[in-house]
């Protein structure tokens, strides 16, 4: 999901962020996450190729990966469950230090900087039968994906071979991931606590599980808009680039002071474009906010920048917003809302990339809509209510 998209370039009017087709963004740099604190994939590539030795891993691993129904599974998993073949070989504890110091990395009270989970996932040929014997070990190149001129990859005798970055291979690949969809789980979640420190987002999302009871004991239950079907407009992705990591960020008008409420949800489903999907997944709760309409936002998740400064920079455009609206009316302030989450995006975000993905603005309570287009023509969407009744 690389695809550049145009994005026209004009004067920020607030009231036209709901009726109008374009957009203007107003870009803040974000700190880049450095290359030098990241995991090293060709090594863990080479320390594959060691294990993949044994026959049984390798079948334990190609079936495993094959019958997945996720964008990738945790390499921690994959070792956890081959510890009896191959605990004993030094490539297997090199990569269970690798692991072990991720996992450690979220175990800690502060939030780290830099996230990465590593995982794997297989791309297979199309169309065509496949021959395991020919697998390639392989992973993304580091930098901006309209710079990769081709893809490294290595045999399981360790030769190394280049692959096309546009065209699928007619090999079988395993693709070795650390910014993927585990890692976009994480993340979600540190952006929202950091919300909540904020104060810009309730205590809905605290617990370990939604909590989905309404806030207000008016109502006999809660009030949400659920998202039914979704569809992105094609594109070209780099095939080595896998399946998104697409989140959503929704806001609304919390109280009459204009103070905004702000969350994060991952949508993991959403793995790739020219594909409709029919999630049937909550969105927006009503009793979260004071005011009838809320703006969805749909953005993907990028490699290179640093999640918890944007975060930061999100909840300070957010601020500033808020203490220069007074005596505003609410739907001026949520237009000018989904304007600071925007202003907060990495230039790049809009000149060589697709992490902007669209804007669905002032979606209403107890409205459907049907094949709902988005400002930024990339998203159609199907919304409708829900109203979840109380046990």
């Amino acid at each position: 999901m690389k695809k550049s998209f145009l994005l026209l370039n004009v004067v920020l009017v607030s009231l036209l962020f709901f009726n109008c087709e374009t957009e203007e963004v107003v870009v803040n740099e974000t700190n880049v996450v450095q290359n030098k604190n990241r995991i090293d994939k060709k090594k863990i590539a080479f320390d594959l190729i060691d294990l993949l030795a044994n026959t049984e891993f390798s079948t334990n691993i190609v079936e495993s990966l094959a019958k997945d129904r996720t964008p990738g599974i945790k390499l921690s998993k994959i070792l956890k469950e081959n510890a009896a073949l191959l605990s004993d070989q030094e490539s297997y504890q090199s990569l269970k230090k690798v692991v072990d110091k991720a996992d450690n990395q979220l175990k800690s009270n502060e939030i780290p900087d830099n996230i990465e989970i590593p995982e794997l996932w297989l791309q297979k040929p199309n169309n065509k039968s496949v021959n395991y014997a020919d697998l390639l070990i392989s992973f993304a190149p580091e930098g901006d994906e309209k710079s990769w001129t081709k893809i490294e990859a290595y045999t399981l005798d360790g030769e190394v071979v280049f692959l096309d970055v546009k065209d699928i291979p007619n090999v079988p690949v395993l693709v070795i991931e650390t910014k993927g969809y585990e890692t976009l789980k994480a993340e979600v979640d540190y952006m929202n606590t950091q919300l909540q420190t904020a104060g810009l987002q309730n205590n809905r999302f605290k617990s370990a599980k939604m909590d989905l009871s309404p806030t207000s004991k008016a109502n006999s239950g809660l009030e949400t808009t659920k998202l039914d079907k979704i569809r992105l407009q094609n594109d070209e992705e780099p095939w080595i680039s896998g399946a998104a990591e697409v989140y959503a960020i929704t806001s609304g008008i919390k109280n009459t002071s204009n103070e905004a409420e702000v969350k994060i949800i991952p949508m993991y489903y959403l793995d790739y474009e020219g594909t409709t999907y029919y999630p049937n997944q909550i969105m927006l709760f009503w009793d979260d906010y004071k005011y009838q309409a809320a703006n969805i936002q749909l953005f993907e998740k990028d490699d290179n920048y640093n999640f918890k400064q944007l975060v930061t920079i999100i909840v300070d455009g957010i601020f500033q917003i808020v203490g220069t609206v007074s005596g505003q009316p609410w739907v001026n302030v949520l237009g000018q809302v989904a304007g600071a989450i925007l202003q907060a995006m990495p230039d790049e975000w809009y000149t060589n990339n697709d992490d902007y993905v669209d804007s669905l603005y002032t979606i209403q309570k107890n409205k459907t809509y049907t094949n709902h287009v988005g400002a930024r023509g990339n998203a159609t969407v199907t919304l409708s209510p829900l109203f979840i009744p109380n046990n």
